[in-house]
C-alpha cells in the first residue's frame, strides 16, 4: 500500500519536503485524525465506539488515557475477569465514595471513578495489583498511531484504533492542510537584483585656443634721408665776365675759383652719399631682422595652430571613444536589466498560476471532504413522528 505521503502528493502535486516538510505532513496527518474523529462524532455520538481504545488493566489510580471522551470504566470485583461498570462521580466525592457510612460509598460492586486533573483516572473502590482488583478504560482514541503500534507518521500506511472506511479523510484533510501550507510558502519572488548603471560620462576637456601675433614688420628704426650740401657754386660773376666784362684774366681767375667750389661741392655730395649709404645699409639690416622676426613669428603662430589642430583631433577621437564606449555600456546595461525584468515576470507569473491552481485544489479537495459528511448527516435515519389521534 502506498504511504500517506504518496496519496498526499497524489492528491495535491506538492512534492512534500519544503512546504510543507514531512514532518509538518506528519502532524497535518495526526489533526487530521482528530478532526474526523470530532465531526463523525457529532454526526453520530454511537459512533464514538468506531475510534475507542481499551487500556491496559491498571493496579493503581492515575491512569491518564490522553482523552477527555471516556466512553466506560470497568472494575472487577474481586475476581479475574468479573467486570463492573463505574459510574462517574465528581472528583469533590472522593472522601465519601470511601466512607461505608455514606450514601455515596462505592463497593467493588457498584464502583465508581472521577477524573481528576490532566485527565488522570482515579476508580474506587481503589485498585490493587493483587486479588483481581484492577480497572481498565474504554476511550475515544486521539492519540494517533500506526498500524504497529508506532506513532503516526508521513511514512505510515494505516491507522490503528481507527476504521479502514475512514482512513481516505485522513489524508484528504491532510492534503488540504499540504496545500495550505504550500500556499501560504508561496511568495513572490524578491531575488531580483540589477546591474550597476554606468558610471556618468566624463569627455575630455577643449583645448585652449592659442593666442596668434599680428605678424606685422615693425621696428624703432626710421628709414634714412639724402641730405646733400646746401650751397652750390655761383656762376653769375662769371657770366658777367665772359659778356659784359669780356675780361679773359678776370675770368680765368673766376673759373678757377667755381672749379674749386665745385671740387668742393662734389666732396661734400660724395660725403653725404657715404652717410646715407651708411644709414639706408643698418637701416635695410634693421628691416631685414623685422621682416626675420615677423617670418619667425608667423612660423610660431604655425605652429601653434598645427598643434591646436592635433589637439583639437585627439579631443574630437577620445571623446567620441569615450561616448561610443558609454552608448555601448548603456545598451548593454538596458538589455540585462530589459531581461532579468522578463525572467522576473516569468517568475512571479508563475507563482501565481501555481497558487491559483493550488487555491483551486484545495477548494475542491475541501468540498469533497465536507461532502463526506454532509452524505453522513443524510445518511443518518430519522426520528419517526408520533401517530397523530384522529378526533371522532
Amino acid at each position: 500500500m502506498a504511504t500517506f505521503q504518496a496519496q498526499v502528493e497524489g492528491l495535491t502535486g506538492l512534492s512534500i519536503g519544503t512546504s510543507p516538510t514531512t514532518s509538518e505532513l506528519s502532524q497535518f496527518l495526526k489533526d487530521g485524525v482528530a478532526d474526523v474523529i470530532n465531526k463523525c462524532i457529532i454526526i453520530n455520538p454511537r459512533d464514538r465506539e468506531n475510534f475507542s481504545r481499551e487500556s491496559a488493566e491498571q493496579t493503581s489510580n492515575g491512569f491518564n488515557p490522553g482523552s477527555n471522551d471516556i466512553i466506560s470504566v470497568l472494575r472487577e470485583d474481586g475476581t479475574n475477569n468479573q467486570w463492573y461498570p463505574c459510574r462517574k462521580e465528581n472528583i469533590g466525592l472522593q472522601y465519601r465514595v470511601t466512607d461505608t457510612s455514606s450514601l455515596h460509598y462505592a463497593s467493588k460492586y457498584s464502583p465508581v471513578y472521577m477524573i481528576s486533573q490532566n485527565r488522570n483516572i482515579h476508580v474506587y473502590p481503589e485498585p490493587s495489583a493483587s486479588g483481581n482488583d484492577t480497572f481498565k478504560v474504554l476511550y475515544v482514541n486521539y492519540d494517533a498511531e500506526e498500524t504497529d503500534g508506532t506513532d503516526l507518521q508521513h511514512d505510515s500506511t494505516g491507522i490503528k484504533w481507527f476504521p479502514d472506511d475512514k482512513i481516505y479523510l485522513v489524508i484528504m484533510y491532510a492534503s488540504i492542510q499540504s496545500l495550505q501550507n504550500a500556499m501560504s510558502a508561496k511568495l513572490l519572488p524578491d531575488d531580483i537584483s540589477f546591474p550597476s548603471i554606468p558610471s556618468s560620462l566624463s569627455l575630455s576637456s577643449v583645448p585652449s585656443v592659442p593666442t596668434i601675433s599680428d605678424n606685422n614688420v615693425s621696428f624703432s628704426s626710421t628709414a634714412p634721408t639724402y641730405s646733400g650740401p646746401t650751397v652750390v657754386p655761383n656762376f653769375g660773376d662769371a657770366e658777367n665776365w665772359i659778356s659784359v666784362e669780356e675780361d679773359p684774366e678776370m675770368l680765368a681767375g673766376r673759373i678757377q675759383t667755381i672749379n674749386s667750389q665745385i671740387n668742393e661741392f662734389q666732396a661734400k655730395v660724395q660725403d653725404a652719399v657715404q652717410s646715407f649709404n651708411k644709414e639706408n645699409v643698418e637701416y635695410q639690416a634693421q628691416l631685414q631682422v623685422a621682416i626675420q622676426n615677423a617670418q619667425l613669428s608667423q612660423s610660431d603662430d604655425a605652429q601653434k595652430l598645427q598643434k591646436y589642430s592635433a589637439e583639437i583631433s585627439s579631443y574630437q577621437n577620445d571623446n567620441q571613444s569615450k561616448i561610443a564606449k558609454f552608448n555601448a555600456d548603456l545598451q548593454s546595461y538596458t538589455s540585462e536589466v530589459s531581461s532579468k525584468l522578463q525572467d522576473y515576470s516569468a517568475k512571479i507569473q508563475k507563482a501565481i498560476t501555481d497558487y491559483g491552481w493550488m487555491e483551486s485544489r484545495a477548494k475542491l479537495l475541501m468540498a469533497k471532504y465536507e461532502g463526506a459528511f454532509a452524505a453522513m448527516v443524510g445518511a443518518q435515519p430519522k426520528a419517526q413522528a408520533a401517530p397523530q389521534q384522529v378526533r371522532r
